[in-house]
């Protein structure tokens, strides 16, 4: 492979891990944009969805123990089971996400910020013992329902995998923008985000718009999830920690409450990452390796506070 190959893999690698962080940021800067709180307990939702689908598969007799197929599927039998499991696994980071939203953050809905801050801190300390108590403390393999077909581009090689990650990836995408910007209920959400007073004397519902807010973004993190642990073929209880923080560093660097931004966001902190994971050990001759990727993103976060403290499509707050 020549430099231009290795250059336009890198950067489809970038853009494959980035649209699953743009998923799980849209749900970290709904949240914000209506509530003005961090949802710390949102990464822990990211790993619902997988843990839930493992569980569903083992259960219906589709895998063995270890997590493998047993039951040979044609492809459109895989891309059906895929569909599925993208589906429910999202539907069922949406209903916990509800269910937190309802038992947490309502009673605390006029309290201080500091006090949502500390209860979600604490929701996504529960949930990750939970978590770990409900499916366990081992790492899990994950089956291989995506399709293994290989393409070349421009002398990169991109995977079937890859392929289908990003279709679905951009139906959510525009699914979700149609949703808000084009329905009566997305409307209210953008109200409710814009002055929630205001709203409710227009016939919006602020209650009903961020209970839906609490349940489209877990959702999307969950079927995220699924497709992260699909492509690396693994899941543990703890992978929403690192996740979930890379959701929340893309959503800063996008203009915390702005969906756009999340999503170019995403990408940008994919591909940059993917880069710095290929070239850093050729460049220091081998003593930085691959490790030092995470340690890329926050600076790139303390870089853009530096540089662009409301993010790339944040909007400048003046000061009264």
């Amino acid at each position: 492979m020549n430099v231009y190959s290795a250059f336009v893999q890198q950067l489809i690698n970038g853009v494959s891990i980035g649209f699953v962080y743009a998923l799980i940021a849209l749900g970290y800067t709904m949240v914000y944009g209506v509530l003005r709180m961090i949802n710390f307990a949102h990464g822990q939702l990211f790993t619902i969805g997988p843990m839930v689908i493992l569980t569903l598969l083992e259960m219906t007799h589709l895998t063995d123990h270890f997590h493998r197929l047993i039951v040979p599927l044609s492809p459109a039998q895989a891309f059906l089971v895929l569909v599925l499991a993208i589906v429910v696994g999202g539907a069922a980071a949406g209903v916990v996400g509800l269910i937190t939203e309802r038992v947490a953050y309502r009673p605390l809905r006029k309290a201080s910020s500091m006090a949502m801050i500390l209860a979600a801190l604490g929701l996504s300390i529960f949930m990750q013992n939970a978590t770990m108590l409900i499916f366990g403390a081992e790492t899990k393999g994950f089956p291989k329902l995506l399709p293994t077909a290989r393409f070349r581009v421009f002398g990169a090689i991109v995977s079937g995998s890859q392929v289908v990650i990003a279709a679905i990836t951009v139906v959510l995408l525009a699914a979700l923008f149609y949703f808000v910007n084009r329905t009566y209920w997305g409307r209210s959400m953008r109200a409710v985000a814009e002055d929630k007073e205001a709203a409710s004397l227009m016939g919006a519902n602020p209650t009903q718009a961020i209970a839906l807010i609490f349940l489209i973004g877990p959702a999307l993190g969950g079927a995220s999830g699924v497709l992260y642990s699909m492509q690396y073929q693994r899941a543990i209880y703890s992978m929403g920690n690192v996740i979930g923080m890379k959701g929340w560093i893309v959503s800063i660097l996008g203009g915390i409450g702005n969906l756009k931004g999340a999503v170019v966001a995403g990408l940008l902190l994919g591909i940059v990452e993917t880069f710095i994971t290929g070239y850093l050990p050729v460049v220091t001759g081998g003593a930085l390796g691959t490790e030092y990727r995470d340690v890329f993103a926050f600076l790139l976060l303390i870089l853009m506070l530096f540089v662009r403290p409301q993010g790339l499509f944040g909007e400048t707050v003046q000061a009264k």
